[in-house]
This record gives structure tokens, C-alpha cells and sequence, in this order.
């Protein structure tokens, strides 16, 4: 199953490659136009978008949600949804003025993606779940702190959706 957001990337690399036909291009500069332009960054967001969008659905119970984020719970803890965006937001930052380090003094950048990657996730959900559904806050930090990850969490929408 394809989401929209795949969906509208395959439409503008069809466009794209449409566009390179229509103005006399070859079949192979069409091709590659299509290409690019499905896979260009958005689709790279796209799929970032999608994989939270799982992760949510998943709940706070759910095995790889609790694996990925209760160390981060358990080592900087915030009682209030503002102070868990600010802490990631913080750790966010100094992992990348990190990278940005390393990349000046040696050219490149030896960390592991999986760190950002990591908060990158956890801002967009903590954002996610103040737009939609802030007063869950304390039942979702519950579940990731749980000792195991037996009881799902599910979001509810405070208009009972």
C-alpha cells in the first residue's frame, strides 16, 4: 500500500519526465528527469513522514516505539510535553553542531546516523502530539517508561475521534 505522499512523488516524476518529452527530449533525459524528480529529497521526506506516521500508529507500547526512545526517557526526564520538545530539541542541536565539528577538523563526520535519525523522529512525534493530542502526554511517557512494552498506547483525540 502507498501512501499519498508516494503517491504525489511518483506524479511529479512522471510530470517531469512528461515535461522533457514534450519539450523534444530523449527517452533516457526523460527517464532520468522522471527519476530525479521522484526521488529527490521530498520523497526522502515523504518516507521519514510515513515512518513516524507508523511509529504513532504503533502506540508507545509497541515494541520498536519503546525500544527506540525509552533510554532517551529514562536519561533526560521531562514531566511536561514542553520540556520533553525542549530537551529534544537541545540534544537535536548538539549532536549537530557535533557533526559540524568533526566535518571542520577532519573533513568528514564519523558518528552514527542512527542518533539523529533517532531525535529527528522524536521531535516530529512530540510536535505531533501537541498539535493533536497534548493532554496524552503523561500516559505516552508512562508507556515508554513501562518496564515492559505489554500495554499499547493508543492517542485519543480529546473529541473522543
Amino acid at each position: 500500500m502507498t501512501s499519498l505522499r508516494a503517491e504525489r512523488d511518483l506524479a511529479r516524476g512522471r510530470r517531469a519526465g512528461a515535461r522533457v518529452r514534450a519539450s523534444g527530449g530523449s527517452a533516457v533525459a526523460a527517464a532520468c528527469a522522471h527519476i530525479e524528480a521522484t526521488f529527490a529529497p521530498p520523497m526522502r521526506h515523504s518516507i521519514f513522514k510515513d515512518r513516524i506516521a507508523a511509529l504513532i500508529a504503533g502506540g508507545a507500547g509497541h515494541a520498536e516505539a519503546w525500544t527506540r526512545y525509552r533510554r532517551l526517557a529514562e536519561h533526560h526526564p521531562a514531566t511536561t510535553l514542553d520540556g520533553a520538545i525542549a530537551v529534544v530539541e537541545r540534544l537535536r542541536r548538539v549532536e549537530l553542531e557535533a557533526r559540524a565539528a568533526a566535518i571542520r577538523a577532519w573533513g568528514h563526520c564519523s558518528r552514527l546516523r542512527l542518533a539523529l535519525m533517532i531525535l529527528d523522529e522524536l521531535r516530529l512525534i512530540l510536535r505531533v502530539v501537541r498539535r493533536h493530542a497534548p493532554s496524552c502526554f503523561g500516559e505516552l511517557l508512562a508507556a515508554i517508561l513501562a518496564t515492559e512494552p505489554d500495554r499499547p498506547f493508543t492517542a485519543r483525540h480529546p473529541a473522543g475521534k
